[in-house]
């Protein structure tokens, strides 16, 4: 069984209100094309659950720190990356600062794929083969990289 050490979750604002606003004018539009016309509006509908998928694949940003996993998913779980504990090299953890232009949501980056909710503080660690890396927006970089530590220190022994 996997023991959870660290768990933090983002909540996406800017992608929830900009959703949220979208759907409720869209949904506004179907309803005033539906009774002036009579018509479906298969467009207007299409569009209103696209702004849907998007909300419910991206409201919140989690980062989990497990016995054997470090794992970021967005919203509901479909897309995340996972990595092995073991695979982590802690020594290159870092803070990173990331200019604003970069921007929000899955990032690929110079230094990787970001997954981020806001600007400012990051933490990117880099896996031993050098080909990977957890690279992801938080204000608790310390207390990842010590629940990354204590995980690393109990599955080796």
């Amino acid at each position: 069984m996997r023991k959870l050490r660290y768990k933090e979750t983002q909540p996406f604002y800017l992608i929830a209100i900009i959703c949220a606003i979208s759907i409720a004018l869209i949904a506004f539009f179907i309803i005033e094309q539906w009774i002036d016309n009579d018509t479906v509006p298969y467009m207007l509908i299409a569009c209103c659950f696209l702004f849907i998928v998007i909300l419910i694949l991206f409201y919140k940003l989690e980062i989990i720190i497990t016995s054997q996993y470090a794992i970021a998913s967005f919203g509901v779980g479909l897309l995340y990356k996972k990595i092995a504990i073991n695979d982590l090299d802690i020594t290159t953890a870092r803070g990173v600062k990331i200019p604003w232009y970069w921007g929000i949501g899955i990032r690929f980056t110079p230094e990787g794929t970001l997954y981020n909710t806001h600007t400012g503080g990051n933490l990117h660690i880099k896996t031993k083969n050098k080909k990977n890396e957890f690279f992801v927006s938080t204000s608790n970089a310390p207390s990842i990289i010590t629940a990354l530590r204590e995980a690393q220190n109990s599955s080796s022994t």
